[in-house]
């Protein structure tokens, strides 16, 4: 229907370009969306920069194949393709610590600490690792975890924390309470629980450079139980030390005597006969008898 002004004129509908071209751009975001939506729903990704912080490498995945592609990223700004994911990979040295009293992330505290089944008793560990991933291993690693290893948190706690439990436990679950109490003790499991670690996870790709036992407790009964031990193998230990006391005491009297009997027969050889009988006639007592009495003796 033909639309009429106040003097009876026909007006003209007509269509500015202005128009016309917010109409096309409408049309064009409306496809761009629809396209982004059905494109991220099968796993694309956006083109565009991408950031990897210093220290670190970027690994790129092909979502549309599921491949890792192309060399690894250094530190810096690179493009990041619309079917590719980039993975920033921490090359720098990481620290795993399992204690008592950790964050739970709810302003709690948890107790993260290693349990160790020993003979007579459960140990609480606590101990903390260091470790890095080896660049040149970061693809194979990603084909074995997949998006475990695309969040390295995930992958901590998903595989090397059990792994260092286990270390742990293997180490100083056949060794002696009262020896893994001891700063030997301590060390001869960090050596062996390091040695564990490198065995299973350095083929892989990860390096542990150190595991440090920071501290080892027991429950009451076990730690009463151990006072007591300790105490009794104390006791018997200074009794072996007062016996080997004695033992040098009496040895000491042995040789003094000894030495004395060598010297007072040096002395007896170095006496003449005449010194002799004059220390002996010395040592007769002499008798007074009265003068009557010994002229009495002459006159018989």
């Amino acid at each position: 229907m033909p639309i009429i002004d106040k003097q009876g004129v026909e007006i003209k509908h007509t269509v500015s370009l202005r128009t016309r071209l917010t109409g096309v751009f409408g049309l064009f975001l409306i496809l761009l969306f629809v396209y982004l939506f059905f494109s991220l729903r099968a796993g694309g990704r956006m083109a565009g920069p991408t950031y990897i912080a210093p220290g670190n490498v970027g690994l790129t995945i092909d979502t549309y194949h599921g491949n890792v592609q192309g060399d690894l990223m250094p530190a810096g700004t690179h493009w990041q393709g619309l079917w590719e994911r980039v993975i920033e990979v921490p090359t720098a040295q990481r620290t795993l610590a399992l204690a008592d009293g950790e964050s739970d992330g709810h302003g709690g505290t948890i107790d993260n600490s290693v349990k160790v089944n020993t003979i007579s008793n459960i140990l609480s560990v606590d101990v903390s690792a260091f470790y890095q991933i080896q660049p040149a291993k970061a693809a194979d690693l990603y084909r074995s975890y997949q998006d475990q290893f695309a969040d390295v948190r995930r992958f901590e706690t998903t595989n090397l924390e059990p792994a260092l439990k286990g270390a742990v436990n293997y180490a100083i679950g056949d060794m002696d309470t009262a020896k893994a109490l001891t700063t030997p003790g301590k060390q001869e499991a960090e050596t062996n629980a390091l040695k564990t670690l490198n065995e299973e996870w350095g083929p892989r790709g990860i390096e542990f450079t150190s595991v440090m036992i920071r501290g080892i407790r027991q429950d009451p009964a076990s730690q009463q139980l151990l006072s007591t031990t300790l105490a009794k193998m104390q006791d018997i230990e200074n009794a072996k030390l007062a016996l080997q006391q004695q033992q040098y005491d009496n040895a000491t009297q042995i040789s003094q005597a000894t030495a004395d009997a060598k010297v007072n027969r040096l002395q007896n050889a170095a006496l003449t006969d005449l010194y002799v009988q004059d220390q002996l006639l010395s040592r007769v007592k002499r008798v007074y008898l009265p003068s009557d009495m010994l002229m009495g003796g002459q006159k018989r």
